[in-house]
């Protein structure tokens, strides 16, 4: 339960540093931060089929040579 509540404050207390640092001040780093990340995340999310393609692509060019 200790460990919970030092979690709980500890991402409170960065919101909180995150807030006053873009928030307040009218930065346009948040739109980067989203903009980044929500790239970073599509292409994490895209990874798995993408190696499923390449690995077919190739058990297909293996097969084909015979």
């Amino acid at each position: 339960m200790a460990s919970r509540n030092f979690l709980m404050r500890f991402v409170l207390k960065r919101l909180d540093n995150y807030h006053a640092k873009y928030i307040e001040t009218s930065s346009v780093d948040p739109l980067l931060h989203v903009c980044f990340g929500g790239m970073a995340f599509s292409y994490l999310v895209a990874l798995p089929e993408e190696l499923r393609h390449l690995e077919h692509a190739k058990h297909a060019k293996d097969n084909s040579a015979h």
